[in-house]
């Protein structure tokens, strides 16, 4: 009996062992089957086809050009109307009885990863039409843009659009782009501040050495002979940074590398950065001078917090401090929202935080400030088809009849 049941146990074992194994090997092959059909990376340079020189804004979309991006995380067609945005066709100005807004912004807005019906402005116009208001929203997201190049595109385009609302999205890096004259490799305009404002300083911007393309992540992960190990550490590194670096001890994959934090994330520093510093004081003058721009046509000016993925997930959050090893004391997370607010504080335009609804899970919050947020009668808004007319009272900032400090172009 002692020997059957040996035979036995190790015949269950056995079977265990080659259940586990042969498991193991389909799902090699099916890993190995996806990796081999994955699209690219950055590399791939899709922004080159679609985007063109302009002397002014250093580059802009091309009206009527295609492109489809094809990355490992999706594939996505991106088209130019005539105006061009990644946009329906529009009209010039808009349809009587059409309530038009304008949003301005970076590649968040433009939103090239996603299908044009998924689009921040195309999911507002929805929401706003669902509630019986006729509006318009027109996309003027142009990837890698910061908030000068969205100023001048505004004076340069959006001042004959008719918008009677200017959504402005800002993202925690171009606080440092704003005081920058390129964008990795891509020459941009450049403002200087003076005593009486700014002034453009470089004008015509030179042609660009290569496209506007972001860096890589800031560590990459040498790849592994095993497409299964290689998906299990993806999503480790970017899930579970300390389980991937306590596995890393037991010898099965190298530790995550020290990296340094780069400038433009010293945004989030306690300390005093002077060329975060620099940045901030042209960010504020540059929503200044746009916020006088867009009253002076009439209009009203709201900025929307595009909150990073660290400020929103703890795990992020977690991986960023894994990453640059960042000391929790030293950092803080709310700091860009907080310093932005008071930006709009002092000019009169309010500002939109989409950090607590998205940790809330709630990505349609924006919806909800577009139909309710402007419509608070403490905050002297009149309620006017979903997205109100603002009153002068404390969001006024006196006489807009003139452009006091307008740009003056050198060359």
């Amino acid at each position: 009996m002692g020997r059957e049941r040996r035979h036995r146990v190790l015949g269950t074992t056995a079977l265990a062992l080659a259940s586990v194994v042969v498991t193991l090997l389909l799902l090699e092959g099916v890993a190995r089957l996806a990796r081999r059909f994955e699209g690219g990376g950055k590399e791939a340079g899709e922004t080159d086809r679609y985007h063109e020189y302009d002397p002014l804004l250093g580059w802009r979309k091309k009206p009527g050009a295609e492109v489809v991006y094809r990355r490992r995380e999706y594939q996505v067609e991106v088209k130019i109307n005539r105006l061009g945005h990644r946009d329906p066709e529009r009209s010039r100005q808009p349809v009587p009885g059409t309530y038009r807004i304008l949003a301005l912004g970076d590649s968040f807005l433009e939103g090239y990863t996603v299908p044009l019906p998924k689009t921040a402005t195309q999911v507002l116009e929805r929401s706003l039409r669902d509630q019986g208001c006729p509006a318009e929203v027109l996309n003027g997201g142009t990837a890698a843009y910061s908030t000068d190049q969205e100023l001048l595109a505004y004076q340069w385009q959006g001042v004959d659009l008719g918008a009677r609302v200017v959504l402005l999205f800002f993202y925690y890096n171009d606080v440092l782009f704003n005081d920058r004259q390129e964008y990795f490799g891509a020459y941009k305009p450049a403002f200087e501040l003076h005593r009486d404002g700014l002034c453009l300083h470089r004008f015509p911007v030179r042609e660009r050495r290569q496209p506007p393309q972001p860096p890589e992540a800031a560590a990459e992960r040498r790849r592994s002979a095993s497409a299964l190990l290689e998906w299990v550490q993806d999503r480790m590194w970017h899930g579970a940074p300390r389980t991937y670096n306590a596995i890393a001890r037991l010898g099965l994959w190298e530790p995550m590398p020290p990296v340094s934090p780069r400038l433009e994330l010293f945004v989030f520093a306690r300390r005093r950065v002077e060329e975060i510093e620099g940045g901030w004081q042209k960010t504020e003058a540059l929503l200044d001078l746009l916020e006088r721009e867009v009253q002076a046509q009439g209009a009203r000016l709201a900025v929307v917090y595009v909150p990073s993925r660290m400020e929103v997930q703890e795990r992020s959050w977690e991986l960023t401090k894994t990453l640059y090893r960042l000391e929790e004391g030293q950092w803080d997370r709310g700091q860009v929202m907080r310093r932005l607010g008071a930006a709009g504080a002092r000019s009169g335009f309010p500002v939109l935080d989409l950090t607590p609804a998205l940790r809330r899970g709630k990505p349609n919050s924006f919806c909800c400030f577009a139909s309710v947020g402007f419509q608070r009668r403490p905050d002297g808004l009149n309620p006017t088809c979903g997205l109100g007319s603002f009153r002068r009272g404390r969001h006024s900032c006196g006489d807009c009849s003139t452009r006091s400090r307008s740009l003056e172009l050198r060359q």
